[in-house]
């Protein structure tokens, strides 16, 4: 089980890499951009999976999903631009995990929706169990999946609501004097 210092020590890592990232300039994080289209660290097929778990994971309600704020081209970039290749390997290996633990009664990507939903839902339910442990880096996978909507400037803004100053700011207050108060 994790500990809240495991948790947090996880985040600042994941926060600083997305930091790293933004600070590389020219390097474009984001380049896939469809279901199936290669990403420079995915193959089309791995970019379906990631896809469709994503979509899955955070489907779209009246806040963008997965898929509206572009979290596969987004893990995509961390892959290619940041991971280490130990990452990568872990990553891929994970993948196809997943994607053999989902596809035990036929092909994950040819269920339909419900199919799908309730298959990826016995994995999380097993997955996170208290003393499950990460069955083939599905919750390293998602993991990777949310904190990366959060990154991004959809999912920071429309589902967190963050907002740069909050509140009203008036840059005309008059100081006084608190002595004769």
């Amino acid at each position: 089980m994790k500990t809240r210092r495991d948790f947090l020590r996880e985040l600042i890592i994941s926060v600083g890499g997305v930091t790293a990232l933004t600070a590389c300039g020219d390097a474009p994080v984001v380049v896939a951009t469809a279901t199936g289209e290669p990403g420079r660290f995915y193959t089309p097929e791995e970019m379906e999976l990631v896809s469709r778990l994503s979509e899955l994971i955070i489907p779209r309600t009246e806040t963008p999903g997965a898929l509206d704020v572009n979290v596969p081209g987004y893990v995509d970039g961390l892959m290619a631009d940041w991971a280490s290749e130990e990452t990568q390997d872990a990553h891929r290996r994970a993948l196809a995990e997943i994607d053999r633990r989902l596809s035990a009664d036929g092909s994950f990507m040819a269920l339909d929706e419900t199919e799908a939903e309730r298959s990826l839902a016995e994995l999380d339910r097993s997955a996170f169990e208290e003393a499950a442990e990460d069955l083939g880096g599905y919750r390293t996978f998602k993991g990777y999946v949310t904190r990366s909507y959060f990154a991004t400037e959809g999912g920071a803004q429309e589902e967190l609501q963050w907002v740069g100053v909050p509140g009203r700011w008036d840059p005309d207050v008059l100081v006084t004097d608190r002595q004769g108060v």
